[in-house]
């Protein structure tokens, strides 16, 4: 098992959908810096996609808004009313940077942008450059009360990228539930994705251009770290996107990549893959598991060597 696993989901392609029948459904958009595909079946089908959609696109305004206000208010003394859903994001990611000490920690914004993977001028920054960041990066920067937020210190910016995509699959998670829908997939880029019911996922290698297996999730989501994604190569060395908090630099990883199962019946499920992703590529997926056991949350993870 652990060896058809270490080349564990990084494109996600649906084996088992019929696509031909009026009551199947699928739709496909650009949401939070990814391609977002939603596939349901059953009645209510085009009623929770359309409805999905609306809740996805107006969480992204929220997001925006929200951080950009955070940020703007930062070191000024006076906290900043946000949105129900951002302050929820942010409540979950201070609890696993506080569980985690810092692996995880989404105030690591400056570090981000000081990289620039992922846009059009991505570098690797001095030594002097990495020193001065990281008086701009650490959780404890960031304080939150009664739907609140405050950055105490100017400079500091908060990045999502490891915990949005995975609430966002909640959102559409819940209006498929409420919609009675009992099959289909959320997929939020193949990053991190809900299947809802019984899906068969082909697994991809991300060094090679074939399938290498199949796996059959129920019911869970699914969330998947690695260094594929957004990278660039200098002086003959790979620079990934994903970032160590404590470094400020592209996480040291013992693994190309890391994946996440966790059940349904955890309360936001891909919230939690998504965040516990992210912390296993960048803490080692040993050490993660202990983590997880020694917190009693109830998690599976895969790595690719």
């Amino acid at each position: 098992m652990k060896k058809f696993f270490a080349v564990i989901i990084f494109f996600v392609t649906v084996l088992s959908a019929d696509c031909d029948s009026p009551k199947n459904f699928e739709r496909t958009e650009i949401l939070m810096g990814t391609v977002v595909t939603l596939k349901a079946e059953g009645k209510n089908s085009r009623a929770a996609l359309d409805e999905s959609f609306l809740a996805l696109f107006e969480l992204e305004k929220k997001i925006s808004a929200d951080v950009k206000k955070i940020e703007d208010a930062a070191g000024n003394g006076a906290f900043v009313k946000i949105s129900s859903d951002v302050y929820e994001i942010l409540t979950a990611a201070q609890k696993f940077s506080a569980l985690t000490d810092g692996a995880f920690d989404v105030t690591i914004g400056a570090a981000v942008e000081l990289w620039g993977i992922g846009t059009e001028n991505p570098r690797v920054p001095t030594a002097d450059e990495l020193i001065a960041v990281k008086n701009f990066v650490g959780h404890e920067h960031l304080h939150l009360r009664g739907g609140e937020a405050y950055l105490d210190r100017r400079g500091v910016k908060i990045n999502l990228g490891g915990v949005g995509k995975g609430y966002g699959v909640d959102v559409a998670r819940k209006i498929f539930v409420a919609h009675g829908v009992t099959s289909g997939l959320i997929d939020f880029g193949t990053s991190t994705i809900f299947a809802v019911g019984k899906k068969k996922i082909g697994i991809k290698n991300p060094r090679a251009e074939e399938i290498s297996g199949v796996v059959e999730l129920e019911d869970c989501a699914l969330s998947t770290s690695g260094d594929y994604e957004k990278f660039f190569i200098a002086d003959g060395r790979r620079y990934h996107h994903i970032i160590d908090p404590k470094t400020c630099a592209p996480a040291e990883a013992e693994n190309f990549s890391v994946s996440v199962i966790v059940g349904g019946r955890e309360k936001n499920c891909a919230t939690l893959a998504d965040i516990l992703s992210t912390t296993a590529f960048v803490l080692g997926k040993e050490r993660t598991e202990k983590f997880l056991t020694e917190n009693k949350i109830a998690a599976k993870i895969f790595s690719a060597p």
